[in-house]
């Protein structure tokens, strides 16, 4: 990508940014399962307080990606970072040593999440996080 005429993505200006590494192990199709679970969360969570989500392919031969969320406002990022907390399949160490803030050779490299993943771990992401939302909004009314 040519970023010295303008052709940089527009989200690099955007200010609060978190970031996640996940291992999609081919090897071990229940750690897969789990992990994909795991994004499943973070990306319901993303889209319930209107945070950009990107992933970008970190490591091929060890199958680590990378999840990037942006958030518009300090509470958005405040009510993400809640709702992780109160999730039982994450720990709060998951807070403090797995959520980091990404540079900005990440945040260019990301591309939207279907562009990313796996099929078979997109589909299970979107399920779990379609479930997450759903459930949310039904318990909301």
């Amino acid at each position: 990508m040519n970023t010295a005429y303008g052709n940089a993505p527009h989200w690099k200006d955007e200010q609060d940014w978190l970031c996640t590494v996940e291992f999609l192990r081919k090897d071990d199709p229940e750690a897969r399962v789990y992990t994909s679970e795991i994004i499943g969360y973070l990306v319901g969570y993303a889209h319930l307080t209107n945070a950009r989500t990107l992933a970008l392919l970190a490591d091929a031969e060890n199958n680590a990606y990378e999840f990037l969320f942006s958030f518009a406002t300090p509470a958005e990022k405040a009510e993400f970072l809640k709702m992780v907390r109160l999730n039982e399949e994450l720990t709060s160490d998951y807070l403090e040593n797995d959520l980091l803030v990404p540079t900005l050779d990440e945040i260019l490299d990301g591309r939207p999440i279907a562009a990313v993943l796996p099929a078979d771990v997109l589909a299970h992401v979107t399920l779990v996080a379609t479930l997450l939302c759903t459930d949310r909004l039904e318990s909301t009314s």
